[in-house]
């Protein structure tokens, strides 16, 4: 519980260097070593050499703008490019699977990505501009866990988990468990995320993400992702995650549960949107109260059903 404590202050510290970061002026890095590693073994060789004083550099979107700032100080930055096993995107059976190093625009232009995870295809589309998402990876922006992040929210609403590698051996780790606070997962400094699976998505799922930033391209301030399947009116499953609204994606229960009692007709999508106002507990800032925070929860959300209920009705039809 100590330690829990410990990272939620760390990453709401972080948080609060970040918002700084948006608004400061750059400056210099501070002095590291540079190391590129060719395998997956000689970069996890490297993390224990430095006893969790290096970072993994992925696609340095975020990264680079931190050590610009001086937000982080590491001794060491280890690049994962020449990897050649981190990238790329395949099926195994019901999975999509993502290797951790794939751009986010190669996720974007993926036929798989658009047959199998269309959701992700569109919330890729929110993420950045054109030439941050050439450089960003999928694994990059995971392990980040922004909480205003696109992609770990639309990992959690498709019920996705990462691989990660560490000295004892890897392990996977479900989107429920991975996100615990601002900046802040469950991995340790040790570990390497080395891909993400994902269950492809019914082929009748309707889905939609909303999101509302100041300006295209920037952060949200509030963003919804919706999934759901339909049987006529009759909603028959439903994952919805709210993000901006925390420390890390927030699961909508009490919106789910409106839907697969109450069905999908007008009525219902606006109980859920009420319900969904009311769950979540978001923090004001200098760029959203904590109040107008918990109004975009809803209205988002209602859009966002309005429009997963009419592709599921076509996907029907």
């Amino acid at each position: 519980m100590r330690g829990m404590r410990r990272a939620a202050n760390a990453g709401w510290a972080l948080a609060l260097q970040l918002l700084f970061l948006r608004t400061a002026s750059p400056v210099k890095p501070p002095l590291f070593a540079y190391h590129a590693p060719e395998t997956l073994a000689g970069a996890l060789e490297l993390l224990a050499h430095y006893g969790g004083n290096a970072r993994v550099l992925a696609g340095g979107q975020s990264l680079v703008p931190m050590l610009n700032f001086r937000l982080l100080s590491p001794a060491a930055l280890i690049d994962l490019r020449r990897i050649p096993d981190l990238a790329g995107v395949s099926e195994s059976g019901p999975e999509v699977i993502i290797g951790a190093m794939t751009r986010q625009r190669a996720a974007e232009c993926s036929p798989i990505v658009a047959r199998a995870l269309p959701l992700l295809r569109e919330a890729l589309g929110w993420v950045g501009h054109l030439p941050t998402r050439s450089r960003g990876t999928i694994g990059g922006s995971i392990a980040h866990a922004d909480p205003s992040a696109e992609l770990p929210a639309v990992l959690l609403a498709l019920d996705g988990l990462v691989d990660v590698q560490g000295p004892e051996g890897g392990r996977s780790v479900r989107a429920e468990a991975l996100f615990q606070s601002f900046f802040t997962t469950a991995l340790s400094p040790l570990e390497i995320l080395t891909r993400i699976r994902i269950p492809a998505m019914a082929p009748k799922a309707g889905f939609a993400i909303e999101e509302y930033a100041r300006r295209r391209g920037d952060f949200a301030i509030v963003s919804v992702a919706a999934v759901i399947e339909r049987e006529g009116e009759r909603c028959t499953a439903a994952r919805l995650v709210a993000g901006g609204v925390g420390g890390a994606p927030v699961r909508l229960t009490g919106a789910e549960s409106v839907l697969l009692s109450r069905g999908l007709g007008p009525a219902a999508l606006t109980a859920a949107a009420q319900s969904a106002s009311a769950q979540v507990d978001p923090i004001g800032d200098p760029g959203a109260s904590a109040d107008y925070r918990r109004h975009l929860t809803g209205v988002l959300l209602e859009r966002a059903l309005a429009r997963a209920a009419e592709r599921a009705a076509g996907a029907m039809a």
